[in-house]
């Protein structure tokens, strides 16, 4: 793989196919969200984008705006259609660094982090969500 620098918050052509349900599918943009240990696995966590709708319709979805990195259309990051997939599914972008993208807007990203919070359950603290202990996350760093 040429691509250089690590993968979070790149925007890449991914290949969904096949999907089940109310999943999103064919190739399309998609915004790595996972870290680097997930790479060396050969996988990545990547949230899908649509310009079938430019207006979020839950907390879930975030809009991008055409421009913003390299994205054409008006369009949603679908943070409720987190998906880990394998690294074969961007091969062809990976293999020529060709159209890789990368989302450089602060305000953007931490709506991304805020909505993958939301997501995965990592805002409601462990006491709240059935603990007998505080196991939220950071409480072992407090």
């Amino acid at each position: 793989m040429v691509l250089n620098r690590g993968l979070r918050w790149t925007i890449l052509i991914v290949n969904f196919d096949p999907i089940a349900g109310h999943e999103q599918g064919g190739s399309r943009r998609a915004l790595v969200v996972s870290y680097e240990p997930l790479r060396a696995l050969g996988m990545m966590s990547v949230c899908p984008i649509t310009a079938a709708h430019s207006e979020a319709r839950n907390p879930l979805e975030i809009p991008i705006r055409a421009g913003q990195a390299g994205q054409t259309k008006d369009g949603l990051i679908l943070v409720h259609q987190l998906r880990t997939v394998s690294i074969l599914r961007a091969a062809n972008m990976l293999d020529s660094d060709a159209g890789v993208r990368v989302l450089t807007e602060a305000n953007l990203r931490a709506q991304v982090r805020e909505a993958l919070a939301i997501q995965l359950g990592l805002d409601i603290p462990g006491l709240e969500d059935g603990a007998l202990t505080d196991d939220s996350y950071g409480a072992s760093l407090r």
